[in-house]
């Protein structure tokens, strides 16, 4: 190091070596997946770390344009980016998919009083084509498959047994709520509605920018806090960019 290194102040000086690698590690997840959950073996220390420096990493976040949200109830933390650069929208089967989840998690916290909400891949695709949105054209079995390993690797969902995907599980997570944040069903139901008034084509689109809710058109997407997939390019919503595991 020389001595011009040595006369730059450093961000944050009152971590040690130690601290600082773990600092590293939690902006690592939180970039790469959005979130840190603390009933995630791999994740529990991490989130236990952040709860005494809040302001920190707060102050880590701000730089970025990135907000950090503190779920205590459902030890959640979660990075939602809010610089514009940031921003991409969910592409329209991935809308439909995430959209039919928040309703199942809902209805099963909200109303039947759930703790975990698990059900097989085959389950979902039934409740998808009869009742929710029978008029859409539903992905393919294979595109259901990377969209589900999207939203696992994102912290939406565990998906497990993807071998298979008819009996694959599915296990939502607390963090859908924030994915799409609606404040209860009959606004879900707007928003659903006017997605099945699309199309439903175009699942390999990207989705253009649509304008604020009260306006937005037949089958419009919604935003999202997915991370961008690195073989897509960066347009608006509401998602970090992708970064490989450390």
């Amino acid at each position: 190091m020389n001595a011009v290194d040595d006369a730059t102040p450093r961000l944050f000086p009152q971590l040690s070596d130690a601290d600082r690698e773990r600092m590293q590690e939690v902006a690592h997840r939180l970039l790469a997946h959005g979130s840190i959950l603390r009933e995630e073996a791999a994740e529990r220390d991490l989130y236990d770390w952040c709860q005494n420096r809040t302001q920190m990493i707060e102050e880590w976040a701000s730089l970025l344009g990135i907000k950090i949200v503190w779920q205590r109830e459902d030890r959640l933390i979660i990075a939602l980016p809010e610089a514009t650069q940031l921003m991409r929208r969910l592409r329209l089967d991935e809308t439909l998919v995430v959209l039919a989840l928040w309703y199942d998690y809902d209805v099963e916290v909200r109303d039947k009083g759930a703790h975990e909400v698990t059900f097989t891949v085959r389950d979902f695709n039934e409740r998808l084509g009869s009742s929710k949105f029978n008029q859409v054209k539903l992905p393919s079995e294979t595109r259901m498959r990377d969209i589900l390993r999207l939203l696992d690797r994102n912290n939406l969902i565990r998906l497990t047994g993807a071998e298979n995907m008819a009996e694959a599980i599915v296990r939502v997570l607390p963090t859908i709520r924030y994915v799409i944040p609606f404040g209860d069903l009959e606004e879900w139901a707007r928003q659903a509605e006017r997605f099945e008034q699309g199309d439903g084509e175009g699942g390999e689109e990207t989705a253009a920018p649509a304008p604020p809710a009260a306006e937005k058109p037949a089958g419009a997407p919604v935003a999202a806090t997915i991370p961008f997939e690195e073989d897509e390019p960066p347009v608006s919503g509401r998602l970090q960019e992708d970064h490989d595991e450390p």
